[in-house]
């Protein structure tokens, strides 16, 4: 199984947001860990998660740490049903990571599945230098790695609020991770999430 390393991404995220090279060993991001960002993550989620269901569309925002040098997470702001602009930050911030909701199920086409991070959403945060975390209609609980382009499964259905219309597909889960690669793939082909 793939890990996540955050020294190298916490390497490369100063060089993008700062414009130089600083190194992490005289930076805060020296003790940064997975469990720290993925628990912000899920506590900015859980709250964007219930308002993109009572309203139905994407919510978003960034993680980063602050001009205090502590750890937090943007107001989730809305977008539209299938998109969010995350809101502008102070210069001062160093963006370490984007996060959004897919919203609440389309009524009127319930084929579609968004339980799944997007070719947009891939190329979002890799155009934007930061990862990425997302909760699905299901609930499901994602990571976007834009450094070693893969996405990993956090957590499965039911982590979040799931949308009452939500009827899992327990004949083609998903995997636990993804390429990039795999995820345009599926998309070029219009494959289920299992059928690769």
């Amino acid at each position: 199984m793939l890990k996540r390393t955050v020294k190298a991404f916490g390497i490369l995220m100063l060089g993008m947001a700062l414009g130089s090279h600083v190194s992490a060993d005289d930076h805060h991001w020296d003790g940064l860990t997975f469990d720290q960002l993925d628990a912000v993550a899920e506590t900015a989620l859980h709250r964007a998660q219930a308002l993109s269901l009572d309203n139905n569309l994407e919510y978003c925002g960034y993680i980063a740490f602050n001009g205090n040098d502590k750890l937090q997470y943007t107001a989730p702001i809305p977008g539209d049903i299938e998109s969010c602009t995350p809101p502008e930050v102070p210069g001062n911030w160093e963006l370490i990571a984007s996060y959004h909701t897919h919203g609440a199920l389309d009524p009127n086409d319930p084929e579609q599945n968004f339980e799944l991070p997007s070719g947009g959403d891939l190329e979002g945060d890799s155009e934007e230098g930061v990862d990425g975390y997302l909760a699905t209609p299901g609930g499901r609980f994602w990571f976007i790695d834009t450094v070693e382009e893969v996405v990993f499964m956090i957590n499965d259905i039911g982590f979040f609020e799931r949308d009452p219309s939500f009827t899992p597909d327990t004949e083609c889960l998903p995997y636990e991770s993804y390429s990039f690669e795999e995820i345009f793939l599926m998309e070029d082909e219009g494959l289920a999430a299992c059928e690769l």
